[in-house]
């Protein structure tokens, strides 16, 4: 960034759609740079997001090289290494970060040590724990095999099965290896140069094995460094268990071989080599979805156990019955319907992205169903009755749906999603200016599911703060913390890095907040800080399908609560007498602490006859709205965390925009574990009609 001598390093950066990536690395950077002089290219791979013109406007003095389609990795790098005058080149991955020292301390090693060709420093992943892939060897067959059966994990110090990732060696100790990961890779500029780089027929993977296993053909070594460290924070975001990374994985691993040492060997050993990377292959495959495929066997073992229950049920659990082993013939039902359910589970990605849907399970359930009263009808001889399956459904959809949103508050996950009944509690590092604008913004977001705890003092106690980051542990424990938000204006990167290595055993969701506070990064994700766009003409809350479904829900609920509420408060309903008090267009009786029995009566009749809703806007509201009052609502759930009537409107256009009946269900659902009574929201009516 500075022009007036040679640069100590290049440093290069290749970028396929991760902008906001790429911007939180050149500013720690920017934080090492200290008093050397650098040279940085970008390499855009075609990202096809105006990348270029994003980073161009923060960060005006990197050299850009834009391509017009993605070159692959050790392509793209070439072109940056032709151009490189830096006496060093650092290859960085765009989705990581540097401490204050890195720089200075890879310099000063090097310097120290004429011997060295290259180093690599000790990286971290998102959540503090060491990324093995620091230090590593030359993939051999046998080291493969010891890494996908588990064996180097069963023995970590053993020379023999933990060869693949050099696991006998101390993460904090120095010492050579032989494969550096192509995440970090800081070389003498000159040997880059006279090796050619990086071999272009490798797309991406192997292409940093394959650089760095030329390296002992030359009088260079390559040294590991854990004096300082990065972290990798996007590093999961390949999807491992895909075919097609299984696919591309194994294809470098064949090209490695095939270059350095098919030569080497026999025709019959070749096709041994090559059968057994492919074995490998499918291996790892098998090995990396088997969270996916437990979770559809979790699924299928509760659906099967829903068909026998209902089965069950309609017999009364008759002993003859279930003793006679004629009925074993009608397993074939379980069989249809399971096979019915896998089908529409991938079909509407059940198993993967959509496995927090709950209404994409009652889809799957109910037409798994269907599927099967409609062969037994079709096909008598194989007729099975109605009534076990009614049961059958009814037992799944209960069954299935609590085990469901169970899962779903156990998870980690920011998604905000039909069922979270709870908000992901979040500390947020930083100073107090910065703290405050990052709360703002994340509570005028009703989309998202965060509610913030309080402020982290990144150095001394501060006034308004739960305490500094030294307490950070205990208070991620006293508060039960889901994740941890760094306002990186506020503290050293080398600080957050200690943080987070502290903190790898505490199950915790560490976040970045960069210095522009635009928007959050997390492990394989960006979440923008700006407002949601709310331009939408045709709300989905006006559809009439919509319409119609809420007025239905609202009918079928409230007509037997009704019922039951007049029996139990008829003598109190007669005999006493209380003045009311006016609501909007509605009255209610006075006093709504004491009277909230009877004023639920009245309430559960306003909905019955469609002047309220079980959800709607608030009773205290006097703004012009298109929602009926409401026993509870978007804007009266999230009361806390709303600060201004814009706040509060953006909340209610939420809702209209996105509504379905399943936004009111989640929506009573969360009352339930809230602390919003609508005695509260009589009371505020009152003192706004006084």
């Amino acid at each position: 960034m500075r022009e007036t001598q040679s640069p100590d390093i290049t440093i290069v950066v290749v970028n396929y759609k991760v902008k906001e990536y790429i911007l939180n690395l050149l500013s720690s950077i920017n934080k090492a740079q200290g008093k050397l002089v650098l040279q940085i290219i970008v390499v855009d791979n075609n990202s096809q997001d105006d990348s270029i013109e994003f980073l161009q406007s923060r960060f005006p003095d990197v050299t850009y090289i834009s391509n017009t389609e993605n070159l692959g990795f050790g392509k793209a790098n070439n072109q940056a290494i032709e151009v490189a005058e830096g006496k060093y080149a650092l290859i960085i991955n765009p989705d990581t970060l540097v401490s204050e020292d890195t720089l200075s301390e890879l310099i000063k090693h090097m310097e120290a040590n004429p011997d060295c060709g290259a180093a690599g420093c000790k990286i971290l992943n998102p959540d503090g724990s060491f990324a093995p892939e620091s230090k590593r060897s030359v993939p051999t067959i046998w080291s493969s095999f010891t890494k996908v059966t588990g064996l180097s994990t069963l023995f970590p110090k053993s020379k023999f099965f933990s060869e693949y990732y050099l696991d006998w060696l101390d993460e904090n100790e120095k010492s050579k290896v032989p494969v550096l990961s192509g995440s970090f890779m800081f070389w003498r500029t000159e040997l880059l140069k006279e090796l050619g780089g990086f071999d272009e027929r490798f797309f991406m993977y192997g292409e940093d094995i394959d650089l760095c296993y030329r390296v002992q053909d030359t009088e260079y070594h390559i040294d590991y460094l854990p004096t300082t460290s990065i972290i990798h924070y996007k590093g999961e975001s390949t999807k491992k268990g895909d075919l097609k990374y299984t696919w591309i994985f194994n294809k470098a691993l064949y090209q490695f071989f095939d270059k350095h040492h098919s030569s080497n060997y026999s025709f019959l050993f070749k096709v041994f080599i090559y059968s057994s990377i492919w074995v490998r292959g499918i291996l790892s495959l098998i090995t990396s979805n088997l969270k996916g495929i437990g979770y559809i066997a979790s699924d299928l073992l509760l659906f099967n156990i829903s068909i026998v229950l209902g089965f069950l049920i309609r017999f009364e659990f008759s002993y003859e019955v279930v003793s006679n082993l004629q009925n074993l013939q009608f397993l074939w039902i379980n069989v249809l319907a399971s096979f019915i359910y896998v089908i529409l589970g991938a079909f509407l990605d059940l198993f993967r992205s959509n496995k927090e849907s709950i209404s994409n399970q009652i889809k799957a359930i109910g037409a798994s169903y269907a599927g099967v009263a409609l062969v037994t009808f079709f096909v008598r001889e194989y007729a099975f009755s109605r009534l076990a399956l009614i049961y059958g459904l009814a037992s799944a959809l209960i069954l299935m749906l609590v085990v469901k949103v169970i899962q779903i508050n156990k998870s980690k996950s920011d998604t905000k999603v039909t069922g979270k009944l709870k908000r992901l509690k979040v500390l947020i590092v930083g100073n107090e200016e910065e703290t405050s604008e990052i709360r703002t913004k994340i509570h005028s977001r009703p989309d998202w599911n965060y509610e913030v705890i309080g402020r982290i003092s990144p150095t001394e106690t501060q006034s308004g703060a739960l305490g500094t980051v030294s307490q950070l542990k205990d208070l991620i424990r006293a508060y039960q913390v889901d994740q941890v938000f760094f306002a990186l204006k506020s503290i050293s990167y080398k600080e957050m890095l200690l943080q987070i290595s502290d903190l790898q055993n505490e199950k915790v969701v560490f976040k970045l907040v960069p210095d522009s506070m635009d928007f959050i990064l997390g492990k394989s994700n960006v979440e923008y800080l700006e407002s949601i766009p709310l331009v939408q003409v045709q709300f989905d809350y006006s559809k009439t399908i919509n319409q119609l479904l809420k007025r239905l829900f609202d009918i079928v609920f409230s007509a037997p609560l009704l019922v039951v509420l007049l029996l139990l408060t008829l003598p109190s309903l007669l005999f006493t007498s209380s003045k009311k008090i006016k609501a909007g267009s509605l009255t209610f009786y006075e006093n709504p602490q004491k009277n909230k029995w009877k004023n639920r009566v009245r309430l559960l009749w306003f909905v019955f006859t469609g002047r309220m809703s079980f959800v709607g806007n608030a009773v205290y509201s006097t703004r012009s709205t298109r929602l009926k009052p409401g026993f509870t609502g978007n804007v009266q759930m999230n009361k806390p965390r709303i600060q201004t009537t814009s706040d509060e409107e953006n909340y209610e256009l939420y809702y209209l925009q996105n509504y379905s009946i399943w936004m009111d269900i989640d929506i009573l659902m969360k009352m339930i574990f809230s602390t919003h009574q609508f005695a509260d929201d009589l009371e505020a009516a009152a003192k706004e009609g006084a």
